[in-house]
């Protein structure tokens, strides 16, 4: 059972917005006087937050005439959790991004966020089966000085650039030199 939505003013647009702690948004009731003296009264209501192209989901929020276009996770994390420190990302815990639930936001450091994003599997390096040229991305066959940073680089063509710097005459040859760089790496895997 989930805890109970809760609602507050998102900073900045107090009176005008809130957000939920289950990271929905809505207009508040309220009334608005224009330029010409007439005043309207507006009905608040929650906000459609479709996702951008890297997944997010945004809102477009208005004051004053003036619009801007914000992440969701953002404000939740803004108005239940405090400030941003400075340097510091929101986290989605889950690795879910559009799971924008105040117990699932956390303030972390860019790092943080890509580690997430390894655990998670949602990594562009951490998801990569093969290198450009064809080759399996193995224990065996990716770099250890990358591996530890998180990378998935192909040994054997590692190896062939290597050896073409010093036979530059073969660089038209690459993909033949990589090739057998990893027949190599196959087979000392068969003998092991």
């Amino acid at each position: 059972m989930s805890a109970l939505e809760q609602w507050k003013p998102v900073y900045g647009y107090e009176g005008i917005y809130e957000v939920s702690s289950h990271g929905r948004v809505r207009s508040v009731d309220r009334t608005v006087t224009y330029s010409g003296g007439r005043v309207r009264r507006l009905k608040g209501k929650v906000r459609r937050t479709p996702l951008n192209q890297d997944g997010y989901q945004v809102v477009k929020l208005c004051i004053h005439g003036k619009c801007q276009t914000r992440y969701v996770h953002s404000l939740v994390a803004e108005s239940f959790i405090g400030a941003r420190p400075e340097g510091m990302e929101v986290c989605h815990s889950d690795g879910n991004k559009t799971n924008n639930h105040v117990a699932n936001l956390r303030f972390g450091t860019s790092s943080d966020n890509e580690l997430d994003k390894v655990r998670h599997g949602a990594h562009h390096e951490a998801v990569k089966t093969h290198c450009p040229r064809g080759h399996e991305l193995f224990a065996e066959n990716i770099r250890k000085s990358s591996a530890k940073r998180g990378w998935r680089q192909c040994l054997a063509c590692d190896r062939a650039r290597a050896y073409l710097q010093r036979h530059p005459e073969l660089k038209p040859q690459l993909q033949a030199v990589a090739d057998s760089y990893y027949q190599t790496i196959l087979e000392e895997r068969k003998t092991e």
